[in-house]
């Protein structure tokens, strides 16, 4: 299982969760499937995954010198996104 999706069915207090399962490789599918149960009314509507492949080790990773700890460049910058800040 690499992808939940949750939801709840019913209105109120009488509301109860509900998933549908999705493979690893459905991401496209699972994302339309959320998006269905939005526009169904569906409250609460989540996606979770586990998607070993798809993301790095397990903990904080950090850039020290410019490099990841894999070892390649990285020049991203939050400050370099956002803009010069404005004067009044």
């Amino acid at each position: 299982m690499g992808i939940v999706v949750y939801w709840l069915e019913g209105e109120g207090d009488a509301a109860e969760p509900v998933c549908q399962l999705f493979s690893g490789d459905e991401l496209a599918q699972a994302l339309a499937w959320a998006e269905d149960r939005r526009r169904a009314g569906h409250r609460h509507v989540s996606i979770s995954t586990e998607l070993a492949d798809h993301i790095g080790r397990p903990g904080v990773a950090a850039v020290e010198g410019g490099r990841t700890p894999d070892g390649e460049a990285y020049e991203w910058s939050k400050a370099g996104r956002a803009g010069k800040v404005r004067r009044r």
